[in-house]
Formats: C-alpha cells, structure tokens, sequence
C-alpha cells in the first residue's frame, strides 16, 4: 500500500503549522474560489490570482511574514501575494503550468481539492444533512433491472457507504459536545452554555441530520423493503449469474468466481450495513440522551441560587474563580489538632445496655402547616425537571390551545426560567409531546431576554 507522503509532498503540511498560518488559510480558500468555476476547472490565471491576493493584502494588512528566506521581500501587497503563491507552490498546494503567450496558469491539485473541501467544512461549521439518503438506496433497489444492474448495486453501495460514515461522523459530532460542556473548565458561563446548546447544536444537529433521520428518512420505513431486495437478488441464481458476466465484462476480470465474489460482497455489505444500522442509530440516541442530561444538569447548577448545600458551592465557586485574590479564612475556619499522647485515642469499654422499647408520642399542632407545605417541595423538587415533568408542564401551558409563544409564558421565579429552558431543551427527545419553532425575533418575558420561540402541540 502507498504511503501518504509517496502522493502529497513532505512539507505539505507545514503551512498549517506555520506562524502565518492564518493569513496562508485565507489565501488558500481566496485562491480556491478563485478558481472555482466549470470554465477554470480548478487551473486559473495566475495574474488574475496574484490581483484577489492583493485586494486581500490592501483590505486586511498583515505583518510582516515569519517564515520568509533572508533574501525575501514582503512589504507591499504584491510582494506579499508572490510569497503565499511562492509557499504554496514549494510546499505542494499548487502546480504551475505555462500556456504559452506569456500566460501562466496556477492549478490546485486533487489531494489539494479535497483538504481545502474539508478545511472550509469545518471553518463554516457544516453538517452533513441526511436527506433521502436512505430512501435513495430503497428506490435504487426498487427500480432494479439486469441492464443497468452494475451501475445500480454500485450506487447504492456507495450510498451505504455515506449513510453509515455520516452516521458515525453525527455520532462524533454530538460528543464533540458533550465533550466540550464536562470536560473545559473555561465554559461555566450560562450564556455561553445557552447559546451553544439553544442555537449551535439545535441547528447542527437536530435540524440538519437527527429530525430527518427519526422522521421522513428513517430506517423502519425502509429497511425491510431493502433488505427484501437484497434477499432477491442474492436467492436468484440466474440474476447473480447475469451480474457476475457483467462484472467481467465492466471491471475485465478474466475469472468467473472472482467477479462472482464482487457481487457477493457488495451485497453483503448492504445487508449487514442495514442489519447494523438500528444499533448504530440507538447509540446516537443515547449519546444525544446523555449530552442532553449533561446540558440539563449544568444549567440547573448553574442557576441554583437556594441555600442548599448545591447553591452553596455554586456561589462560592463563582466567588473562587471571579476573585483574583480571595481571603480563604472567611470562607473555611481550620485548626491544627494533635495527639497528645498514645493513650489519648484510648475509649473505656463500657457495659452493654438493652435497649427498653417506649411508645413515641407525636403532636401534630407542633408542625405549621407552612412548614408542612414547604418539607413537601423540597422533597418533590429533584422530581420537577424531570422530562415527563416538563412534557406534562406543557400541556398545562397549552391548556387545550395548539400553540403559545414563549414570550406569553409567565416568568415569576427562577423554577420559571429554568423550566423555560428545559422545555427547548427536552423539544427533540423522545416520547415529547410538543415541538418548538424559532421564530427568529428576540424578545423580553420579564427579567429574561431571549429569542423567541413558538410550542407546538405534536400527538403521538
């Protein structure tokens, strides 16, 4: 097998390393644009690249490069452009190509192609959406026939294929998450935990990939259909022979068996790849589950105010870690204690006395029944967040309505405003009997100001 530094160059990598490494990203994307088009195909005029270099370098000035040779120039905008396309030639990015006529042209190469693709996936933050892409693998296997037979198994290969990695990528991606609201310490921040949770992972999960896969993608509604083509095929001897000569005839193999064993393969493939995909799709939502209940967690920690042992430690750590310098003695009150000799630890042993059993008396009228109301709420308050709790919270909201916005909801208290929350939070998960809408305004409820937002009533 081929190394991967046998097809890229060396050093290919050492202008993301590099103390420019910036200035290097926002040429190469300038440049990839650039030349970006069905006309240029990825090869473009290199005055014409040298020209949006500079525009960048006069819109935007840099300092000066840090990586430059001793004999170099980078002071003007033009200098500097020569340079980026200099490192970028040197170090494997790009390919010169002379046209004749004084011309020149400056090509990306396919390895390029694909990184810079991924490098501006990430920048923008892109998801895969999965839209059709199961049902595209069912009506594939649906609408098979012998003549176009290699090219249909082939695609719908393929198709599975991009189903199970951007299955496994969505998986990553909620733990990317979850990763980033237990184990940074920098992110107790409420605003910021709201905002990446309410917005970030709202529209980069459940609304580009999760609600298509549980709703008009999912894999119920296919998979017996599919797997019963797949059955077919496999049990016709007669089809199984027709593909495998075709096989040898598309991919010229000159042994039956071996293109027999192509087919079989790939047909293999999709069946164990759907048979797996349940387990697949329930591990994302247990990872969704977790993330969530992480999420939940926090912000209830992080808005607990009471003077419970938890809103204790929340007041004192956020005194810890907003105070630069903070007296210790006012919070803990330590002494140095000591043996003062081996006998000091010594209990005398006493006698064993039996326990005389005596009727206890309890007066009632001793308990308020203020008191009484008040023992119960605490007693039920780890029962009030729960999800069932918030999903029956709503339909007490609604109140027979089918919808209500967030900013007629009454706000009170703070069990108000976490309650708020958790109703957006808990929106997407399963068995919920509502769902939210943003509706894209910021609005004020009180002492809240948020995005509103608009709860529908969803029947199961």
């Amino acid at each position: 097998m081929a190394h991967l530094f046998d097809t890229i160059h060396p050093n290919f990598f050492s202008v993301l390393s590099s103390p420019n490494k910036k200035t290097y990203v926002d040429c190469i994307f300038i440049i990839y644009h650039t030349i970006d088009t069905v006309e240029d195909a990825f090869q473009g005029d290199r005055e014409i690249i040298i020209q949006r270099l500079i525009d960048y370098f006069d819109e935007q000035p840099q300092d000066e490069f840090l990586d430059m040779e001793d004999d170099e120039v980078a002071r003007t905008s033009r200098q500097k452009a020569l340079h980026v396309i200099s490192v970028l030639k040197k170090n494997g990015w790009l390919g010169e190509e002379e046209l004749g006529d004084y011309k020149t042209s400056l090509n990306l190469f396919d390895y390029s192609i694909q990184l810079i693709d991924m490098l501006e996936n990430i920048a923008q933050n892109r998801q895969s959406e999965y839209t059709g892409e199961i049902y595209t693998v069912y009506s594939l296997l649906s609408s098979f026939n012998i003549d176009e037979g290699i090219g249909v198994l082939e695609q719908a290969y393929q198709k599975t294929q991009d189903i199970l990695r951007k299955l496994k990528s969505l998986k990553a991606n909620i733990y990317r998450y979850y990763y980033d609201i237990t184990k940074k310490h920098n992110k107790n921040d409420l605003h910021h935990l709201l905002e990446k949770l309410l917005v970030e992972y709202k529209q980069n999960f459940f609304d580009s990939a999760y609600y298509n896969l549980k709703t008009t993608d999912s894999l119920p509604r296919y998979k017996r259909s599919i797997l019963e083509s797949i059955n077919r095929l496999q049990n016709s001897e007669d089809l199984m022979d027709k593909l495998a000569f075709k096989v040898q005839s598309v991919k010229r193999m000159d042994d039956y068996n071996e293109a027999f064993h192509y087919i079989e393969d790939r047909l293999r493939y999709i069946t164990d790849s759907f048979a797996s995909l349940e387990h697949l799709i329930l591990a994302i939502d247990r990872k969704n589950e977790q993330y969530i209940s992480a999420a939940a967690a926090k912000i209830l920690f992080l808005t607990n105010q009471s003077d419970d042992i938890e809103g204790i430690f929340n007041r004192l750590f956020k005194i810890i870690l907003t105070q630069k310098e903070v007296n210790y003695n006012q919070l803990f009150f330590i002494s140095q204690m000591r043996n003062l000799d081996t006998g000091s630890l010594y209990n005398q042993r006493r006698m064993r006395a039996e326990p005389v059993i005596e009727e206890i008396t309890f007066d009632d009228d001793m308990i308020s029944e203020e008191y009484r109301r008040e023992k119960i709420k605490a007693l039920l308050k780890n029962n009030i967040y729960g999800k069932k709790e918030i999903d029956e919270h709503v339909r007490h909201l609604l109140n027979g309505e089918k919808t209500i916005e967030a900013q007629h909801i009454p706000i009170e208290t703070q069990e108000d405003f976490v309650k708020l929350i958790l109703i957006f939070l808990y929106s997407k998960s399963v068995g919920m009997h509502y769902d939210i809408e943003l509706l894209g305004k910021e609005c004020k409820n009180n002492f809240v100001t948020f995005q509103n937002f608009k709860i529908k009533e969803v029947r199961r």
